[in-house]
């Protein structure tokens, strides 16, 4: 069995599209066609049904996507076990990031890695943290780097890597900031965050609900980076890391008002970690 197959068939079910599928994975529609044909020819059996513009996973297929994952782990696992009976630190790391991590704290790390452990072929993906939660207890990231849920599933390890801190900022001449009093106006003015039901949105109303503010106008962005950008045009207020905070922007909010953001390393409880990721998480809580 080719696990590119498979992991070809699970990007089609995941996005219900052949088209939006042949674009994430790189491929030309009939190439990734031509994929789907091969492993519907391995199983004797139609995979999807088109619907209108998506297609849908057939019964076949729903059993298919159901044991797929633990297929493709059981393999890479053992291709990487024997690899690593060794010692080596070499072969293939796929690891999943949050654009804010990958952006602003894990370049502090990777150089160093990378120098150590010149075997490895890394491949980083910046994706989301509540996808690549998903994707972790999945199988198809051996680990990721995020911000922490704010219920944390017990078949995954969480190593706390990094602790933030949160400021409550506007634009330091903005309407709000001029107001006696503003922490105790922020209904009055609108507020941008990150998308609903993504972690840094679940975590940023957690946090105002225990500050005791009531939100009025929401707006929404999908980064930190252009929430601020944003805050400095003066369209609103937010939440921001304190190492986003910069002029024109200013803080409304003291270092007790809110609580530190916990973000860091995921991965399963029940799988061994390759070479490769034991000296990344290594490297991460050592300089943590």
């Amino acid at each position: 069995m080719d696990i590119d197959l498979l992991k070809t068939f699970l990007t089609v079910a995941r996005l219900k599209s052949f088209t939006l599928a042949a674009k994430e994975l790189q491929l030309t529609q009939p190439a990734l066609s031509k994929r789907i044909k091969r492993l519907e020819a391995m199983v004797d059996s139609q995979l999807f049904d088109r619907v209108g513009n998506h297609v849908v996973v057939t019964e076949a297929g729903q059993l298919l996507q159901q044991q797929a994952p633990q297929i493709i782990g059981d393999i890479e696992d053992a291709v990487q076990n024997i690899r690593d009976l060794s010692g080596k630190v070499s072969g293939q790391l796929h690891i999943g990031t949050s654009h804010y991590i990958g952006l602003h704290l894990l370049p502090n790390y990777l150089e160093q890695y990378v120098d150590t452990f010149n075997q490895v072929d890394v491949n980083i993906e910046f994706i989301d943290s509540e996808l690549a939660y998903e994707r972790v207890l999945s199988g198809d990231l051996e680990l990721a780097l995020l911000t922490f849920p704010q219920q944390k599933d017990p078949r995954l390890v969480h190593e706390l890597i990094w602790k933030e801190h949160l400021a409550i900022v506007c634009h330091q001449d903005y309407a709000l900031a001029q107001e006696s009093e503003p922490l105790k106006q922020l209904e009055h003015y609108p507020c941008i965050l990150p998308p609903a039901h993504t972690f840094p949105r679940e975590l940023f109303e957690v946090q105002l609900e225990n500050a005791g503010v009531t939100l009025g106008k929401v707006k929404t962005a999908n980064y930190l980076e252009v929430i601020a950008k944003l805050v400095a045009c003066k369209m609103g207020w937010t939440l921001l890391p304190t190492r986003l905070l910069s002029p024109p922007l200013t803080s409304l909010s003291s270092e007790q008002y809110l609580s530190d953001r916990d973000m860091g390393i995921i991965y399963r409880t029940n799988k061994t970690l390759s070479n490769a990721s034991q000296e990344l998480v290594k490297l991460l809580k050592s300089e943590s």
